[in-house]
């Protein structure tokens, strides 16, 4: 088994290249007025902190997901991969950016899984739950992530019995193997660089070997550009909350 990695924190912000592209396809796709409404907001965050700003919660057990991994030791997080380096530290998802997202898919969920790469604690599984995905699938390498998860989903369960089935898998995102039916990728900016780049080799391997329909929801999407120039994926729509990218097999 291979040490603990020694930082989960190497790369906490986006590669230079990823903040070129990020300030290029803002300036693009929001003129100039919203770019510069952006990037001055997130100065003011920098030097004075988000003090007296409004804190948007979960709509699902608030509290059990606004911790952020920074708030446990490294060795608490038990983190047995040496991606690590690549991974970014834990935040819960936005509610409401996760539902706008699903609501922009044009096809019948009933017949999609629900996968989310980096489940954290396991909101967005407990999120996608409320649509009818014939199975969700979380995946995290942070064992105190992972158990935390674990503990939600069962809580969620016997509020909820009749939710699809929900589980959350211990493992490293770039070792994961996607099972052969349509599906919704959910990421929350998980990793980025070579973990990505493995991920994305993976995924096309997956597809091309086994076609059928993908939608692929990015959200805080610093690598965007991996899918926007990848022959396999279609941009459906993308802004700086979130991409939506599609492969179909028709």
């Amino acid at each position: 088994m291979p040490p603990l990695a020694e930082s989960v924190s190497s790369k906490l912000t986006p590669t230079v290249r990823n903040r070129i592209f990020i300030a290029i396809h803002t300036l693009q796709s929001n003129g100039v007025k919203a770019a510069v409404s952006h990037y001055s907001e997130r100065i003011v965050d920098k030097v004075i902190g988000k003090q007296g700003r409004p804190v948007d919660k979960p709509n699902i057990c608030e509290e059990r997901f606004t911790a952020r991994a920074s708030d446990h030791s490294v060795d608490q997080l038990a983190i047995q991969s040496d991606n690590a380096k690549w991974g970014l530290l834990y935040e819960p998802s936005r509610a409401e950016v996760l539902h706008t997202a699903l609501r922009k898919i044009s096809e019948r969920l009933d017949n999609y899984i629900f996968i989310d790469l980096g489940a954290g604690k396991g909101l967005p599984l407990l999120l996608a739950s409320e649509y009818p995905f014939k199975s969700i699938i979380g995946v995290e390498y942070s064992e105190i992530l992972a158990d935390a998860a674990d503990l939600n989903i069962q809580t969620h369960k016997s509020m909820n019995p009749s939710v699809a089935p929900i589980r959350c898998v211990r493992g490293d995102a770039t070792e994961f193997v996607f099972p052969q039916e349509p599906t919704v990728l959910y990421l929350f900016n998980p990793f980025q660089g070579k973990v990505m780049d493995r991920v994305i080799a993976n995924l096309e391997t997956s597809l091309r070997e086994h076609p059928r329909d993908l939608w692929v929801i990015y959200v805080n999407p610093w690598e965007m550009r991996k899918f926007r120039r990848n022959s396999l994926f279609e941009t459906i729509e993308w802004n700086l909350d979130y991409s939506i990218h599609r492969f179909t097999h028709r």
